[in-house]
């Protein structure tokens, strides 16, 4: 099967969570790391180095004991101290091999101005706030100046106009002249250089993506199918046990 990295990675989780309970589970993995497993199990996104270990780390055991089991039941072996590193990316070129969006430029969550648009929306002022391009930046600092304010106003506003207005960035170029794209530009500049001030993380991870409510949901069915099938597996081979025993006793 092309995808049994992704299944074998699902029948370990299930066995190796002990009594741990599904929705325990949910809570130890947490909103971004539960979405990203399932992502990577409905194959639209491959699970990082980081994503796997924090997948351990839910379960209570050892990154390393969970990568020697996902490559054992896979029938590989690990090679090089570095288990974790080795079956992670022996997983994403699989991925890569048989995934329908790796490579098509899909991309894997959401921009920096839908997430400021979902969860921070109601925070981001009407207001300019004195800010200007490379404030708070610990890599990018720039000396503040008239100029450099201005240019973050004419920023910000496109950027209200957007999470407040509705708008759309081509919509908002054409109002001032410039492309949707290069607006598009400026408001991830401004939205960033606004959240660094507030201590707001714009990363893609942390809001929903599309279907990522089902790809959870199907996460879980999986979990509950895998055990179901493990636990048939173990009452037959009790029942062949018991037959063959019987057996042995008839004189």
């Amino acid at each position: 099967m092309k995808w049994d990295f992704r299944h074998h990675l699902l029948l370990q989780i299930e066995m190796l969570r002990g009594d741990i309970s599904h929705q325990e589970l949910s809570e130890r993995l947490g909103d971004i790391t539960e979405r990203c497993l399932a992502r990577y199990l409905a194959g639209k996104s491959h699970l990082t180095e980081t994503e796997f270990r924090d997948v351990a780390k839910a379960l209570m055991i050892d990154a390393h004991v969970l990568a020697k089991a996902w490559a054992s039941s896979l029938g590989l072996r690990t090679s090089g101290k570095d288990a974790v590193s080795w079956i992670v990316s022996r997983a994403y070129r699989r991925w890569r091999e048989h995934s329908r969006v790796a490579g098509r430029g899909v991309p894997s969550h959401p921009s920096a101005i839908a997430v400021l648009r979902a969860r921070y929306a109601a925070r981001l002022p009407r207001k300019t706030p004195p800010l200007w391009f490379g404030a708070h930046h610990p890599l990018r600092s720039r000396q503040d100046s008239i100029e450099g304010r201005a240019r973050f106003a004419r920023a910000y506003e496109m950027l209200v106009d957007s999470v407040h207005g509705g708008m759309s960035a081509p919509d908002i170029g054409a109002l001032r002249g410039i492309s949707g794209e290069r607006a598009r530009q400026l408001m991830t500049c401004a939205a960033y250089t606004w959240a660094m001030r507030e201590g707001i993380d714009l990363c893609g991870k942390s809001v929903a993506f599309k279907n990522e409510a089902g790809f959870v949901k199907n996460l879980y069915a999986g979990l509950r199918f895998f055990g179901q099938e493990k636990f048939n597996e173990l009452a037959h081979r009790a029942q062949a046990r018991r037959s063959a025993s019987g057996r042995e006793d008839i004189p």
